[in-house]
């Protein structure tokens, strides 16, 4: 056997191998789970993402991987993350799942009941902290 990653052993070469199954198991599990908890058939599934209910089921058995795209696609239509279906993480939104930004801002302006002289005060104190505190040009 040719060197596997810097070991000359075809027993290193078995384990990968098992391991990789593994993973492939692993998808095709998680697949089917995530199918079935959206009410999806394979039938459904396929026609979803334009391929053969023959696709999915190999999929689901680990006979076949979809491409990166087709991993993406499954990901978004089943509302998973592609590292919970590739058994990266446990949690089905993953590492990436979104999150919900919420900013607080004013609606009103706190400037707006001072005199017209105190205003520009602050706003010349603005620009004065700008320009000293702010990001120093490297040369």
């Amino acid at each position: 056997m040719a060197n596997f990653l810097g070991v000359g052993s075809s027993e290193c070469y078995n384990q990968v191998t098992v391991t990789v199954m593994s993973d492939e198991k692993m998808l095709g599990k998680r697949l089917k789970k995530a199918r079935e908890a959206k009410g999806l058939s394979q039938v459904g599934l396929a026609k979803a993402l334009s391929v053969t209910s023959a696709t999915i089921n190999r999929y689901e058995q680990g006979i076949r991987q979809p491409d990166p795209g087709t991993l993406h696609a499954l990901a978004d239509e089943l509302e998973v993350s592609v590292d919970w279906l590739l058994g990266r993480t446990d949690d089905p939104k993953g590492h990436c799942a979104q999150v919900t930004t919420i900013a607080a801002h004013r609606a009103d302006d706190p400037l707006a009941e001072l005199p017209e002289e105190a205003r520009r005060s602050v706003e010349d104190f603005i620009e004065y902290a700008k320009r000293k505190y702010g990001k120093k040009e490297e040369k």
